[in-house]
């Protein structure tokens, strides 16, 4: 007979937007997406948060096409390092409860009790 194994699949939502938000409390209820450079044709939505979700927002697609779903989108800058810093920062909580943890990109992680 095995023994039954858990391993819990870490994810944060809406990563970049949420730490995005962080600095902008006040924009919490409205839509917001963290994207590249508005004025580049290139521009894409790397996330965003519950109320732009709500609109149809969808990630990696472009600055125009989400801005005619959501005509009221705030679109906000990338801030890289700080997403390193929030990264490592909740890696240390789930270190609280285990040393098995395998981090899987920036705001994911699997954690085995």
């Amino acid at each position: 007979m095995g023994t039954d194994r858990v391993i819990f699949h870490c994810d944060c939502n809406s990563f970049y937007a949420s730490v995005e938000l962080l600095s902008h409390p006040e924009l919490r209820d409205s839509p917001v997406a963290v994207c590249g450079d508005p004025k580049s044709r290139h521009g894409i939505i790397l996330a965003k948060n519950e109320p732009a979700k709500a609109m149809g927002v969808k990630t990696a697609e472009t600055i125009w096409q989400a801005r005619q779903k959501c005509p009221d989108l705030v679109l906000l800058p990338p801030h890289h390092d700080r997403y390193g810093v929030y990264s490592r920062q909740i890696n240390a909580i789930y270190y609280r409860f285990t040393d098995l943890i395998e981090p899987f990109g920036i705001d994911e992680s699997w954690v085995r009790p």
